[in-house]
């Protein structure tokens, strides 16, 4: 996945779930991953290339307090690997 994708993908997520720190559901090669986003290199203003697969989202695990952190390269992601896990 490029960021550009993983950008377009995020945005669409934040809008339907009305936050800038959507769940997100990670599908990768070993497994899936789930978690609050906390932080994502999409939403970095100066994107060298957007087009380039190489930058992270990291993912707070979900619950009351705040738990270890999960970072996932996006291009470990395949494209239709970034999900909404609230969407019906």
């Amino acid at each position: 996945m490029t960021i550009q994708k993983c950008q377009a993908i995020l945005s669409e997520i934040r809008r339907r779930q009305g936050t800038d720190h959507p769940v997100l559901q990670v599908k990768l090669a070993n497994g899936v991953v789930r978690g609050r986003l906390s932080r994502a290199d999409t939403d970095c203003p100066q994107m060298r290339n957007p087009q380039s697969p190489f930058g992270v989202i990291e993912l707070e695990q979900l619950g009351l307090g705040r738990e270890a952190t999960t970072l996932v390269q996006i291009a470990s992601i395949p494209e239709d690997g970034l999900a909404d896990p609230l969407a019906n």
